[in-house]
Order: structure tokens, then sequence, then C-alpha cells
């Protein structure tokens, strides 16, 4: 039996003995980088901290649980999810580490990444073990964080001390680590063009990928796309803009809320917003809602699995509406325009390159929700230009799918396999 080792830091729950549940997404790009790597492999391990008990409860039903012999993706749990940086020590790190390494001795090839938890640096003890047991590594970094401390300190989110500890700190090891790894890894994938180039600096075996979710048959089909076109183009409908994923503060959805105020106060029109998700940000956000006299403009609804019923409700809106106060790398900007469906969105980083690559993204200047309801007024008036990027955005996501860049990095995993 040939194993996949592949080892990350989003939480996973043993169910019962055989089954685990993770996030339904990724649930579903487990089961399908399995299919891609048959025949070569048989068997995907699966290494991560453990979900509390209390989070998988509140969430199970949009899990995708996994019968652990009969699809043959095996859970191997790490740590306690919540455990603080003294208990990991004390209490879960010898045990982490024999675990990863009886893992990697199963293994024929080793997909792991950064260590960014550096108070439990699991993707490191696994990056280590790797390189002990001579297996080929995988080294993927899925967000480009360089100036991430910087965002936060200008968006008044962390404090003078939190600032100093990151930029003194956290971010040299965490640099470290992503420069050295094109001297130890088989194989680097980073989430970013530009690290490509400055990182890997012309290296063949650095490059450049996107994570996507969707798959091929998630794609709005020609007429339904033509149908979302002729309601875009339709000025006597409300605009109706939509977030879906988690309310957590760096996502900045207070600014969603204000951008879309202010955009509905300069140009009298008619935009709504939804928010789908779930989060400690919310009854900020409710309170904030209620001040601003939005009530009648912005509805909450609770997270949908990942899938149909989740894209129907996506597909009630026109455009997807992004504020992250730091670089992110959402999968939902692929979701949403196989939905058919234009970005507005800060222009960070990632937003600015997909709106250069896709043609379906307009963005505006971070962290700024005037220009961005700017931008929503703009987009408002040129309904024309909203149904060009609804089409390049489905082109683009069919060009980008789930399928296609699983069969790039398993070709280029067994490709490396060859060599070795």
């Amino acid at each position: 039996m040939s194993t996949y080792l592949i080892v990350v830091q989003a939480p996973a729950y043993r169910v019962r003995d055989g089954v685990f549940a993770t996030e339904g997404a990724f649930g579903e790009h487990l089961r399908m980088l399995r299919d891609r790597l048959a025949p070569r492999f048989t068997q995907v391990l699966f290494a991560a901290p453990q979900l509390p008990r209390e989070s998988y409860e509140a969430q199970k039903e949009n899990l995708a649980h996994i019968d652990e012999a009969a699809e043959r993706i095996e859970f191997v749990p790490l740590h306690p999810q919540d455990r603080g940086k003294l208990g990991f020590w004390t209490k879960d790190a010898r045990d982490a580490w024999r675990r990863l390494r009886s893992a990697v001795e199963r293994a024929e090839v080793v997909h792991s990444g950064l260590a960014d938890d550096l108070w439990r640096p699991t993707m490191l003890f696994a990056n280590v073990a790797a390189k002990a047991a001579r297996r080929p590594l995988l080294f993927f970094v899925d967000i480009d964080f360089r100036n991430d401390t910087e965002m936060f300190k200008e968006t008044g989110v962390w404090s003078g001390k939190t600032y100093w500890l990151n930029k003194l700190v956290y971010d040299p090891a965490k640099l470290a680590q992503v420069h050295l790894a094109p001297y130890y890894a088989d194989l680097v994938l980073l989430k970013s063009g530009r690290m490509v180039r400055e990182v890997g600096r012309g290296k063949e075996h650095v490059r450049n990928f996107f994570d996507t979710a969707h798959s091929a048959g998630q794609v709005i089909d020609d007429e339904a796309l033509q149908a979302r076109v002729t309601r875009l183009k339709d000025t006597d409908r409300p605009l109706r803009l939509v977030f879906f994923g988690r309310f957590v503060e760096y996502k900045g959805l207070d600014r969603t809320v204000r951008a879309v105020a202010t955009a509905r106060q300069r140009t009298g029109r008619d935009i709504r917003l939804e928010l789908i998700g779930r989060g400690e940000e919310r009854p900020r956000l409710e309170a904030l809602v209620a001040q601003l006299d939005l009530r009648d403009a912005v509805t909450f609804r609770d997270p949908l699995p990942y899938g149909p019923e989740l894209f129907a409700a996506v597909r009630e809106s026109d455009v997807q509406i992004a504020t992250p106060l730091v670089e992110d790398t959402p999968r939902a900007a692929f979701d949403a325009m196989a939905q058919g469906m234009p970005i507005v969105a800060f222009g960070i980083r990632y937003y600015r390159d997909l709106e250069e690559q896709s043609g379906a993204v307009r963005t505006a200047d971070w962290p700024d929700p005037d220009a961005l309801a700017d931008a929503i007024a703009d987009l408002d008036r040129d309904r024309d230009r909203l149904a060009q990027m609804a089409r390049a955005g489905v082109r683009f996501a069919r060009e980008n799918t789930q399928e296609v860049w699983l069969e790039r990095r398993v070709r280029w995993t067994l490709e490396l396999l060859d060599r070795a």
C-alpha cells in the first residue's frame, strides 16, 4: 500500500472509531486528491489538530464526514486545537512528534508547508521528520503574508506590543522557513506569483498555484449564465451584494457594511447586502447594521454546506464583496466566479492579481470603505460592465477548477518521484 501524507493546521474531529469530520470543501478536496493520486497511491493519511467537541456540534451539519476504511483516508489527530501554548509543550508536543514520525515512516511522500503557528509548530515537525526519513517533501504556502504586520498596524487591529513582537520575532521565523524551503524541499508551491519570483529566483521546483475548491460540474452552465447576464443588466432591480465565509475580524466586515451604507447614501439606489456565515463578529455587525439604519438592506444567513445549497444561495445575489484587512486568498473568490458573479474588493495583492488575470474583479483602495462605495456605485451604473465581468469570471473559473489544479499538482508530484 502506497501512502500520501498531508499535514495541515486546519482542524478535524474524530466522530467515532473509523469516522472523522472536516470542513466541507476540504473534505471534498481530500476525496478528489485521493482519486487523482490513484493508482500510484492507494491511501491518504491526513494529520491535523483535533477540533473541540463543542465546535464540532455547532457546525457538524456543514462538515464532510469521512469513513476511513471505505474512503481510504485516515485521520491522524495531532493535538487539541484549543490547547494553549504551555499546554501544547507539556502535554502534546511529544505525542504529536511521535505520531508525525510514525505517519512519515508509513508515507512515500509528505505534503506539508509553512509552520505559521510557532507555538504549536506541527508543520515544522512534519518537515523535519520528512527530511530525517529521506521522504520527498512538498512545501506549500497558501498566502503571501509578508506585509500582514504592517497592514494590521495601519488598520489598528494590533497593539504596539503585538506589532513589534511580530515584526522582530514571528515574521523573521516564518520568512526564514519560506526562504530556506527551496533548498530543502523537493517541490515548493506558493500561492503568489510575486512570492515565486522573489523567493524562487528562477528555480524550476518553485511554482505558483491556485488552491481552488470548485469542480467543473459546479460551474454555471451557459443557459443559466445568460439568464444571470440578463438580470445583471436590469437597472430596475436592486444591486445585491454578498459575502460568504467566516465572520472574523481580519475579514473587515464592518467596512463591508459601511461601504454599502455609503454607496446607498451617495447614489440613492437600492443596494443590498447579504452576509452568509458565522463567527464572533456577528453581534458587532448586527449592532452596526442597526446603528446605520440598514435593517431593511442587510440580511444575515447561517452558513450553508459547501456545494449546491451554498451555490444556490449565492446566485440570489449579483456581486461578491470582500474587504480583507490583511492579505487573504479565499477560495470563495473562485466559487463566486464559477457562479457568474463579479467581485468588488479591497485591492490587496491577491485581488489585484485576480483583477489583472480574470477580468472579473474591480478593486478599490485598501482599506478605504469610501473608495469601495465608489466602486460599488460605478458597477451599479455600468451594468454592461457587470455583465462582461460575469462572463469573464466564468471563463476563468472553468480554466482553474479544482480538477485542473489537482492534475497539475499530482503530475508534478509523480514527476518528482520518478526522478528520485
